[in-house]
């Protein structure tokens, strides 16, 4: 059966270069979520293009056709509400984070992707891809 997936910038930037210490987990988590539904806050979204953004070229090329890939979900003010609920609740969110949070609540998504540890403590959906 088919999952909701809610991907973290940070599962995106790894996967879209080889140099990030995470590369390998994200693109073995990705792999295996082949027939799953991804899904990226339209925060999220702008994360991951930063970077390919000023390299421009292929780079750019490549990171607009993985986020294309995803569902992305705009902010919407309930969205905004939420977050902001949950980034006074938790202080070691950045408002990014809890955007992501906040969508994969409003979606009722099955996993949350990350390499922040720290998200684990908010929600037992998350999950930290790892090499293995």
């Amino acid at each position: 059966m088919a999952r909701l997936i809610v991907l973290d910038a940070s599962v995106g930037i790894a996967a879209l270069s080889v140099s990030d210490v995470h590369h390998q987990a994200a693109a073995n988590a990705l792999a295996s979520a082949a027939e799953d539904e991804l899904v990226l806050a339209a925060t999220s979204r702008a994360e991951i293009l930063v970077g390919p953004s000023a390299a421009g070229g292929g780079r750019l090329t490549g990171a607009r056709d993985f986020v294309d890939g995803c569902e992305t979900v705009p902010v919407t003010a309930a969205i905004a509400d939420d977050a902001a609920a949950m980034r006074a609740s938790h202080r070691a969110l950045s408002l990014p984070d809890a955007i992501s949070l906040a969508v994969a609540n409003l979606i009722g998504a099955d996993v949350i992707w990350t390499f922040d540890q720290r998200w684990r403590t908010v929600d037992a959906r998350v999950v930290v891809p790892t090499h293995g």
